[in-house]
């Protein structure tokens, strides 16, 4: 479903015809190239003359050559016509053989066919300013390019099919109702005619809890988004390192029985409950014996400081630790007591929730994963669907609610002219108004041919 169809004025290079690659550069079996734009159709003519470029939609095995006689590669050409097409132009996806002379010399014979190279993001921005799609769909499909894990994939389809969008879309209609509404009651007044008493108030009132809701799920969307960052904190030797390499099935971390080994901030990705985790394993809470010693704890805290949840390492064969209790202290954590093959756990911690375990024998080992993901993934399964995922669409929504909650119903030339503002900001999330600025920022992350 698409909502929206931004000025053309916003299209990148409009009437250019463009070509890049739509595959990782590198060895591989196949690579893809994309044409699109007015001349496609000229610019086939000169690199696979065997094209029929009026059958489209169907796979045509062709030669593309580099001049007359020069038959670079023989390849699959799919042509499309516009506005049937992804960027709604006419389009060419090629694919030959993933080899990067052969991507190379396929790409100059259509430049010499009168195509200039894509810009990054430049197909899905034609696409956009096409009314193909809108930006927030737009922002989905460079999210599901980039996604690593499965909650990153669910919520980018999600955006890409317009979940987002149709929520915006029903703001929208219901600010428009209002301000009709309220501009309406300049010439109601002139004619003695008057609303029923809060009806105003409450239509305001329900765009209002529409944006709140929305504004609830920016925590987790951007969780998914962004992943989470969990370090791993505790005394020196309570085996840190040791719960490092575990959950991250691989031996990353240098372990030893001797205390200081870790003397600095160690970082390694995974996924966890299908989040993207940054996990952080730091130097032991002890007072610095040495200039070293001291930056790595010093480096610790400031790793638990940034985190997003802390695992607290505390051995069963250790007396409780002050500090480790004041570092946690109105923290999101889960307490491990480890090396329980030594020694029994204390009672008191375990029956406040701190999981026993050995991670020498493994024995425990599974809650902990368990508690781990329950608390990495909390609250995820409430956003499905339409969830706002990235700092743009909370920064505007942040900006609409407050236009609308100060908009004066009782004075209806300052309370339209607040609407405005709001649905102007909702024009600008979902890209119906020229905003070059914003469209920049959003597609220079794209990559080549997308």
């Amino acid at each position: 479903m698409v909502f929206s169809s931004a000025s053309s004025s916003g299209l990148a290079g409009a009437g250019e015809t463009i070509v890049a690659p739509a595959t990782a550069p590198g060895r591989g079996a196949l690579a893809i190239l994309r044409v699109s734009g007015d001349e496609t159709a000229r610019a086939a003519a000169r690199a696979c003359p065997g094209l029929d470029f009026s059958r489209a939609w169907r796979a045509q095995l062709v030669d593309l050559v580099g001049g007359p006689g020069e038959v670079i590669e023989r390849g699959i050409v799919i042509p499309y016509h516009g506005p049937q097409s992804y960027t709604g132009e006419d389009m060419l996806e090629v694919i030959v053989h993933g080899s990067a002379a052969v991507t190379a010399a396929v790409m100059d014979a259509f430049i010499a066919g009168g195509c200039r190279v894509a810009e990054p993001g430049e197909f899905t921005r034609r696409a956009v300013a096409n009314g193909k799609m809108d930006l927030i769909q737009a922002e989905g499909v460079a999210d599901i390019v980039a996604a690593e894990t499965a909650w990153q994939v669910r919520a980018a389809r999600a955006q890409m099919e317009g979940a987002l969008s149709g929520r915006i879309e029903a703001l929208r209609h219901a600010l428009t109702g209002l301000l009709a509404r309220l501009e309406g009651e300049i010439d109601f007044a002139a004619q003695g005619v008057a609303n029923p008493p809060g009806e105003l108030a409450a239509r305001r009132d329900a765009i209002r809890n529409q944006i709140e809701a929305l504004l609830a799920t920016a925590a987790s969307g951007e969780r998914i988004r962004d992943g989470i960052r969990v370090a791993i904190v505790g005394v020196p030797n309570a085996g840190k390192s040791t719960l490092f390499n575990a959950l991250l099935k691989a031996e990353r971390a240098i372990v030893s029985p001797h205390p200081g080994t870790t003397r600095d901030v160690i970082e390694a990705e995974a996924e966890i409950g299908g989040m993207a985790v940054t996990l952080v394993d730091t130097a032991g809470l002890r007072p610095g014996e040495t200039p070293v010693e001291a930056e790595g704890v010093r480096r610790a805290r400031m790793a638990a400081a940034e985190a997003d949840l802390l695992l607290a390492v505390h051995p069963c064969n250790h007396p409780e630790d002050p500090d480790l209790n004041a570092l946690i202290d109105g923290r999101s954590w889960i307490g491990i007591l480890s090396k329980t093959d030594l020694a029994a756990a204390p009672a008191s911690l375990e029956a406040a929730g701190w999981i026993p375990v050995s991670l020498k024998t493994g024995e425990g080992f599974e809650r902990v994963e368990a508690a781990l993901r329950k608390l990495v993934a909390g609250g995820l399964e409430n956003v499905e669907g339409a969830a706002v995922i990235n700092r743009r669409h909370r920064a505007n929504l942040e900006a609409a609610l407050d236009e609308v909650t100060s908009a004066p119903l009782d004075e209806p030339e300052l309370g339209a002219e607040a609407l405005r503002a709001a649905l102007g900001l909702l024009d600008e999330l979902i890209g119906t108004v020229e905003t070059e600025d914003v469209l920049d920022r959003v597609f220079a992350s794209f990559c080549l041919g997308k």
